[in-house]
């Protein structure tokens, strides 16, 4: 079971300050490198730690100008029918031909041409904003034929134009209607407001002026010489001439998209320079030398070697050991067969197991993959999931991980498909199938039995892993009381409860008591060890729960197949209902099914998950280890091997 995890060996590496750079650029193209924080007790006070100068250090703004401009100019790329993306996949690259695609574009220019470009539209866009702006602001007083600038210039009437609610407009007019030398207009009334024009002489106009503002009246400048129409025509041309002027500008712009590769490459390439900067910081160094250490598989270690070699086989010193498998340090990498490598996901959402564990995918993969198909237990729902992963997986391209996810997922059809034909299923009651060995409605208490019997072997295999790793780790005792004990208590619990006989009673009863000796065997006092293994012992009540968790295999493939035939009674009743009945029918039964199938299956992985996390792992696997980093940065645009 240990070979799922790979081996690794630690090294220490002595090099050339001068050779640092090459170096970092030949273990990055290797990859399978985790360096760690460098560490040298006995001559710590002579070592000092590696800090890059800003100059070299100048990634991050190369970094956020190329995004930028890859982010601006995707705009202005035709956007790809999903289809086509799919069917084309991601871009993916060799390490050495992502630096030649690099090293052969200059951003720099394509860069200031676009952001001047970019600056002009932008400032362009501003100005149309600006103009509409005003045109709303001018539009209400289009009737008005004279120019705005010769009404202001009157010398002895004054010319007032504003807005005021209409509501308050009779108030206004009965006042102003008394006044001999004052004249109002109506010009538009549009959304409750009305546009008057007034025209007053000094006579009446503080009159006026304080009657409007009881009124709360808000009066308009304008600004303009001409007439509105022929301001609001001036606009208008202008405005044309400034989105005619960005069409052009945006077809200059969209001629910078053909490089848009390059600059994803560049800006990949750009990533892991910066991790060759970033990374230093756990290196040390004298005057004239870099320490450091780190991690690597046992399997790469002859590759390893020649990326070291390829920069200086005489001036660097190499030293490479076995690791201390109790080592909380030491990274992981799973490595397991084709088939239970696409449970490994599982695994580490909860954690991953540390260096001196075992890596419980292989076991994890073979109850998961039965637990799964039990809980939505429906043939042609299975058989969906398995066209529908099997035809993207033939049809399209996707990135290492999507294309895991998606086998994980065909291999989970499978079951279920399986436990359809047990179960003699397929969308609920609507095709009843003649591989039938259990019927839901009929043989409950069958399917309760085997969901408990399915529950009991996980736990026994729980068990047994962990008397595995006790009797591995030299604590055979141990394994005997923690293991051996229980599962004589158990099973003779179960056999008394059943079949009451003498014998089970007492290996029951011997059980109990070596449970209370040496559940608490690390205790100082016998009134300790005693207390603590009667508390041991209470742990049987867990048990319980246990194995009542396990009642969700038969709960939850019920439930999912329960809907689906009370789906299938009302789409008949509307079928009975003639043309427009079958119509619905037909839709309700696509669209209620459909729903059905992504509860069936987001429960069945949720509930799943949680029998393997919390009453499988919590007999044996305590997790907690570290991801084994590569000497890559994480992908953003391109998929560098």
């Amino acid at each position: 079971m240990q070979m799922a995890i790979v081996k690794m060996k630690k090294f220490n590496l002595f090099a050339l300050e001068e050779n640092r750079k090459r170096l970092l650029e030949e273990l990055q193209k290797f990859g399978y490198v985790n360096f760690t924080k460098t560490k040298f007790e006995k001559c710590k006070e002579d070592l000092k730690d590696l800090i890059i100068s800003s100059k070299e250090d100048s990634y991050n703004e190369d970094l956020t100008k190329l995004q930028w401009m890859i982010e601006y100019l995707e705009k202005f790329k035709e956007k790809e029918k999903i289809l086509d993306s799919l069917k084309k996949g991601p871009v993916v690259y060799s390490f050495e031909e992502l630096e030649k695609k690099a090293n052969s574009y200059d951003y720099k220019s394509d860069y200031e041409k676009v952001n001047n470009l970019s600056k002009q539209i932008e400032e362009n866009v501003q100005e149309i904003s600006n103009f509409n702006a005003k045109l709303k602001e001018l539009t209400p007083w289009i009737s008005i034929q004279e120019p705005i600038g010769k009404l202001s210039s009157f010398k002895k009437v004054h010319f007032i134009m504003g807005y005021v609610s209409v509501r308050n407009l009779e108030k206004i007019k009965n006042v102003l209607k008394d006044l001999k030398h004052t004249y109002l207009e109506e010009i538009e009334v549009e959304s409750n407001i009305a546009y008057l024009v007034i025209f007053t002489d000094d006579n009446e106009k503080e009159i006026t002026i304080d009657n409007l503002r009881m009124n709360s009246f808000t009066e308009v400048n304008l600004n303009i010489d001409s007439s509105v129409e022929d301001e609001i025509n001036s606009i208008k041309d202008r405005i044309s001439s400034l989105e005619k002027e960005n069409i052009d500008l945006r077809k200059k712009v969209f001629d910078f998209t053909k490089n848009l590769l390059e600059m994803k490459c560049l800006y990949e390439y750009y990533q892991n320079a910066l991790l060759r900067n970033t990374v230093v910081s756990n290196f040390k160094s004298t005057e004239k030398l870099d320490l450091i250490q780190g991690y690597i598989p046992e399997d790469k270690k002859e590759d390893f070697k020649k990326a070291v070699d390829n920069v200086s086989k005489s001036k660097i010193y190499l030293e490479i050991n076995d690791v201390d498998k109790d080592d909380p340090e030491v990274p992981i990498i799973l490595k397991n067969n084709k088939i239970s490598s696409l449970f490994e996901s599982v695994t580490q959402m909860y954690a991953l197991p540390k260096y001196n564990e075992i890596d419980p995918t292989f076991l994890l993969s073979i109850f998961y993959w039965v637990f799964f198909g039990m809980m939505v237990a429906d043939f042609a729902y299975g058989l969906i999931l398995f066209i529908g992963s099997a035809f993207a997986l033939k049809f399209f391209k996707f990135d290492d991980a999507t294309k895991k996810f998606l086998k994980f997922f065909f291999a989970l059809s499978i079951s279920t498909m399986i436990w359809g034909l047990l179960y003699g299923s397929a969308f609920g009651d609507l095709i009843k199938l003649p591989t039938q060995v259990l019927d839901s409605s009929k043989d409950f208490m069958t399917v309760l039995t085997l969901s408990i019997v399915f529950g009991a072997a996980h736990l026994a295999v729980g068990l047994l892993v962990k008397a595995y790793i006790l009797i591995k780790n030299g604590k055979p005792l141990d394994a005997f009381y923690d293991v051996f004990l229980w599962f004589l208590t158990l099973i003779s619990v179960i056999v008394y409860i059943l079949n009451k006989n003498t014998i089970s009673f007492y290996t029951m009863l011997i059980g109990m008591i070596g449970i209370v000796l040496f559940g608490a065997r690390d205790a100082k006092s016998i009134p300790a060890r005693i207390a603590g293994g009667l508390y041991s012992l209470y742990g049987i009540t867990s048990y319980i729960g246990d194995f009542v968790s396990y009642l969700r295999l038969m709960a939850l493939g019920l439930a999912g197949g329960f809907i689906a035939i009370a789906i299938n009674i009302i789409v008949k009743m509307l079928a009975n209902a003639g043309i427009v009945g079958i119509i619905f029918g037909v839709i309700l039964f696509i669209f209620a099914q459909s729903f059905n199938i992504f509860l069936s299956y987001l429960s069945a992985y949720v509930h799943t998950s949680r029998l393997m996390y919390v009453e499988f792992f919590s007999k044996f696997y305590e997790g907690g280890g570290k991801k084994f980093n590569t000497f890559r940065s994480k992908k953003k645009y391109i998929e560098v091997k």
